[in-house]
């Protein structure tokens, strides 16, 4: 009996998802007890749902656990236990399940996104894209597309915006189609030639004094993907930072500029 079905007639779906937990298989008996969670949060008994869930987390079941754990960090996060959440969320993920992992990273990231930590949020977007789950990956496309062009990102929000196109899911593509309607209707516009950073946006962007920075570089050791990455620098006291830069706006661009006359990046 699913979810949907029990909610109907929560004592008979109790009844037969007791059976399935104490029929002695386990496979059987591990999945019972999550749809009970499920049962539980769709009638609203929230303390009796994450019971449930953590029942299921217990089982250490390689499908069913994770699930739980993303299930749980959900039912956290709408209760406003950030920090459980987050922990919650690094479960499923650390679990590597090909399906439980990404879903937890695009949660995860709507999570970040709404507490204003977007740093946070783009590296679980990018990671449920590169996830291998095609719902979570094109989901993450078109949010890390929406979060980019809030920021101003165009540049970087018209790229994900066409991988969202040649996704192959019209729902997807409609969505990027108006996505991409929505930056042309604002005034989508590349960087200016640079002609020399202004100081106060390097202190700006960098949090720093750029005069003492003593050496940068690509975080990962090389150029990344998506037009945009993180760049790692040290200053005088030998204290490393990282910014994340978009090579197509304008500031970040004369950012990466500034760096690369400084310090020849790639």
């Amino acid at each position: 009996m699913d979810p949907q079905e029990a909610a109907a007639d929560p004592e008979r779906g109790r009844a037969s998802y007791r059976e399935a937990i104490g029929s002695g298989d386990a496979d059987r008996a591990a999945e019972a007890t999550f749809l009970m969670g499920a049962l539980e949060r769709n009638i609203g008994r929230t303390e009796a749902a994450r019971d449930w869930f953590e029942r299921a987390v217990a089982t250490g079941h390689a499908d069913v656990a994770p699930k739980a754990w993303v299930n749980l960090a959900v039912l956290e996060a709408v209760a406003g236990r950030v920090e459980r959440a987050r922990a919650a969320f690094r479960r499923a993920i650390d679990s590597g399940h090909p399906r439980h992992a990404p879903q937890a990273m695009f949660n995860g990231a709507i999570l970040e996104s709404r507490q204003g930590d977007l740093e946070r949020a783009r590296a679980l977007y990018r990671r449920a894209i590169d996830g291998g789950d095609a719902e979570h990956s094109r989901k993450a496309l078109i949010n890390l597309a929406g979060l980019e062009a809030g920021q101003g990102r165009t540049g970087a929000a018209r790229e994900l915006y066409e991988r969202a196109l040649a996704c192959g899911d019209e729902e997807t593509a409609e969505r990027a189609r108006n996505g991409l309607r929505d930056l042309e209707a604002k005034g989508f516009r590349s960087p200016a030639p640079y002609g020399g950073a202004d100081p106060a946006v390097l202190r700006g962007r960098l949090g720093v004094d750029p005069d003492d920075v003593t050496h940068a570089g690509w975080a990962t050791g090389r150029r990344p993907g998506y037009g945009s990455g993180h760049l790692e620098y040290w200053t005088r006291d030998d204290e490393s930072h990282v910014v994340y830069v978009d090579l197509r706006e304008p500031d970040d661009f004369h950012v990466y500029m500034y760096f690369k006359e400084r310090f020849g990046l790639d």
